[in-house]
C-alpha cells in the first residue's frame, strides 16, 4: 500500500461506446438522476431549511455541468444526491460549510491517497454502513407525510413498492402515469380525492 498522487489523462470514447453509454447507462440512469439527484435533493432542501429550497433547474445544471466535465477524465457519474443532504443533515451538517469541509478532504484524499484507500474501503464495516443509511432513508421518507390525498398517497405507494421490489425505472413510469390517470380522472370529474372527504 503507497500513496501515490493522481495524474489527470483523457478519456476519448469511441463511436460504440456513446452506443452503449447512452443504451445502458444514460436511459437506465435517467430517472433515477430525476428522482433522487434533482427533484427529491431539491423538495428536501425546501422542507430542512425553509426558504432556502434549491430550484430544479439550478440543480439539474449543476449535475449535467459536472458530469460532462468528469466523464472526460475516466470519472464516474456524480451528482447531489438526495441521500448525502438527508445523512449530513441528520448527522448535524447544518451549514454549507460542512460540505465544502467533506468536498475538501474527499478531493484531498482522491488526489493524494486514493490507492492506498481502495483496501480500507472495501473493508469498511457494514453494519455501520448499513446504519447511515437506515438514517437517511427515513429522513428521506418524512416528506411522504405531506401527501394531502389519497391518491397521492397511493402514487407515493405503488412508486416506492415498485422501486424496491422491481427497478427504478418501472417504479418512476408506473408512478408518473399513475399520476397522470389520476390528475386526468380528477379534472375530468371533479373529484378532489382528499383524505378527509
Amino acid at each position: 500500500m503507497r500513496l501515490t498522487v493522481w495524474s489527470p489523462f483523457l478519456v476519448l470514447p469511441r463511436p460504440a461506446d456513446w452506443v452503449i453509454g447512452f443504451t445502458k447507462g444514460a436511459v437506465a440512469q435517467l430517472p433515477l438522476t430525476l428522482l433522487n439527484s434533482v427533484v427529491a435533493v431539491c423538495a428536501l432542501s425546501g422542507d430542512l431549511f425553509p426558504g432556502r429550497k434549491v430550484p430544479e433547474t439550478a440543480m439539474a445544471r449543476s449535475v449535467g455541468v459536472m458530469n460532462l466535465v468528469s466523464c472526460w477524465f475516466g470519472g464516474m457519474p456524480l451528482c447531489h444526491g438526495s441521500g448525502g443532504l438527508a445523512g449530513q443533515y441528520r448527522f448535524g451538517a447544518r451549514t454549507g460549510g460542512s460540505v465544502v469541509a467533506l468536498g475538501t478532504v474527499k478531493m484531498a484524499v482522491g488526489l493524494l491517497a486514493a490507492g492506498a484507500l481502495l483496501l480500507p474501503l472495501q473493508e469498511f464495516p457494514r453494519s455501520i454502513l448499513g446504519a447511515m443509511l437506515v438514517f437517511a432513508g427515513l429522513e428521506l421518507s418524512l416528506p411522504a407525510r405531506d401527501t394531502g390525498t389519497r391518491d397521492d398517497f397511493l402514487v407515493c405507494l405503488l412508486t416506492a413498492g415498485l422501486i424496491l421490489s422491481v427497478n427504478i425505472t418501472l417504479g418512476f413510469l408506473a408512478g408518473v402515469l399513475l399520476w397522470a390517470s389520476f390528475r386526468r380522472w380528477n379534472n375530468s370529474s371533479g373529484r378532489k380525492g382528499e383524505i378527509n372527504g
